[in-house]
């Protein structure tokens, strides 16, 4: 078990969360368990002061160095909709599922984490790409699903210019990132309706999740459901959301 280092007086000074030890368990096969449930994980980023992008154990103090920091994330809207999970015993950032009130021409818009948001993608945004292959995956923050942040797709041309505009340090060790991935290995970059989205790799166009809903095209949700984005991953490079009951 390896102890949880004393950085808050360091970072509340800096106004960076600048590294963490999470209190780990061994499970009896040598790799460490970060949570057991959901409230074990909460939501951090590269600072105090900016968007959540990953998730990371709640005994690593990130919420304790942040509540002495003179500043708090966005609440413009600017930041994905995200929402700290534990899955298989690693604290993940996963898009928050939300309800939409209306439809969309041509489904919902992804932000640049992948997570849908209740508005409308263009109808008439020119092709960024013809085939999968004019796309590659590329980070969507400084850490990457590589070291436990998230990804996204982009045009083959665009990859530079947005790995520039993320404003990544170029020492990646001054990012504090989980350093467990959450990378999928059946997700990869498609051209769905000729825009570059992370999708499922395997051949063919992804199929509607059961009860999809938020296009022009599909039914409304019948009384007593509300059309939630976010709710069913297959949606997503879709731009749909699913029928769920309204509690």
């Amino acid at each position: 078990m390896r102890p949880l280092l004393a950085v808050a007086a360091l970072a509340a000074l800096t106004g960076c969360f600048t590294a963490y030890e999470s209190r780990a368990a061994d499970d009896g096969i040598g790799a460490p368990t970060q949570c057991e449930v959901a409230a074990d994980c909460v939501l951090a980023g590269p600072s105090c002061c900016d968007c959540p992008s990953y998730a990371t154990p709640a005994s690593s103090g990130w919420l304790e160095t942040c509540a002495n920091v003179d500043c708090t994330p966005p609440t413009d809207g600017s930041c994905a909709p995200l929402t700290a999970e534990c899955h298989a015993g690693t604290c993940v950032a996963v898009c928050a599922p939300t309800a939409c009130d209306t439809a969309c021409p041509a489904g919902y818009a992804a932000d640049a984490s992948g997570c849908l948001t209740c508005m409308c993608a263009p109808t008439s945004a020119p092709a960024a790409c013809l085939l999968d292959t004019d796309c590659v995956q590329v980070p969507a923050d400084c850490c990457g699903c590589a070291r436990g942040g998230t990804d996204t797709a982009v045009p083959a041309a665009e990859a530079d210019s947005h790995v520039m505009g993320l404003g990544c340090p170029a020492n990646p060790g001054e990012v504090p990132c989980p350093e467990v991935t959450t990378c999928a290995a059946d997700v990869g970059p498609r051209c769905i309706l000729g825009q570059c989205v992370l999708g499922d790799s395997s051949l063919g166009p992804p199929p509607l999740p059961p009860g999809a809903c938020g296009r022009a095209d599909l039914p409304e949700c019948p009384a007593g459901h509300a059309c939630v984005i976010n709710q069913d991953p297959a949606g997503n490079p879709l731009g749909v959301g699913v029928c769920t009951p309204v509690p």
